[in-house]
């Protein structure tokens, strides 16, 4: 798993995990971390790989062993991300954009199913993800670079996570667009009170969208203080 810290010399911990096949180097989420650093965040930016036989050891264990060094971090996620983050402990503050805390249900189909059961690490699923999905400002590289097939044996242990969630952390703040088409939305709602969760017209990227300008001072909130910051 690769980590790259940004703005060393912030005054804050802030542990930024990222959702599946999301890049720092995509520009969209540089912006999002420019503008953390700015904010004098000492950013933490995780990418998760790609492909995993083992949620513990490979996506949660190399993120919960860095946190467990740091005195104090608050947490930012995003898609898969959100399912990492729903198992780590103690931050000061957790924000959530779009957690993949349930399939969406056109990857929920009897076609899908039967290559669960596969130990196949080779990527066979299609994801079926375009710009629309992402975010209306999403960039031809981020587009061309989205991986088109997922292995089997990711679906399967994510899916096994999501039935084992702990209890909703009741500080969290919560960003989804009720239009998604990546994750559920089904699955946030049934996790997260209304009063946690703040709603954005635009993709399953919140900074690939251009709600994002708009949003930023409430997520820098949400950062700072927790779901005292929703409106």
């Amino acid at each position: 798993m690769r980590r790259v810290t940004h703005n060393e010399a912030g005054d804050t911990d802030l542990v930024f995990v990222l959702g599946w096949g999301i890049r720092l180097d995509f520009e969209n989420v540089r912006w999002l971390v420019d503008r953390l650093a700015a904010a004098d965040y000492r950013v933490h930016v995780f990418e998760l790989p790609l492909v995993i036989t083992d949620f513990e050891r490979e996506y949660l264990a190399p993120v919960a062993n860095f946190v467990s060094s740091l005195s104090n971090y608050r947490l930012l996620t995003h898609s898969t991300g959100g399912l990492v983050g729903a198992f780590l402990d103690s931050p000061e503050t957790r924000v959530d954009l779009s957690p993949w805390w349930g399939t969406h249900k056109a990857v929920r189909t009897p076609l899908v199913s039967p290559f669960l059961r596969l130990p196949v690490t080779k990527p066979l699923v299609p994801v079926g993800i375009d710009r629309s999905d992402l975010g209306d400002l999403a960039t031809d590289f981020q587009v061309e670079d989205t991986p088109e097939r997922i292995a089997p044996t990711v679906l399967r242990e994510c899916r096994r996570v999501q039935q084992q969630l702990p209890p909703f952390d009741e500080d969290s703040v919560v960003f989804y667009t009720p239009d998604d088409t990546v994750v559920s939305v089904d699955a946030i709602r049934e996790r997260a009170p209304e009063a946690n969760c703040i709603t954005y017209e635009g993709g399953h990227e919140l900074f690939s969208s251009s709600a994002r300008d708009e949003l930023l001072p409430t997520l820098l909130a949400a950062i700072d203080h927790g779901v005292r910051a929703v409106p």
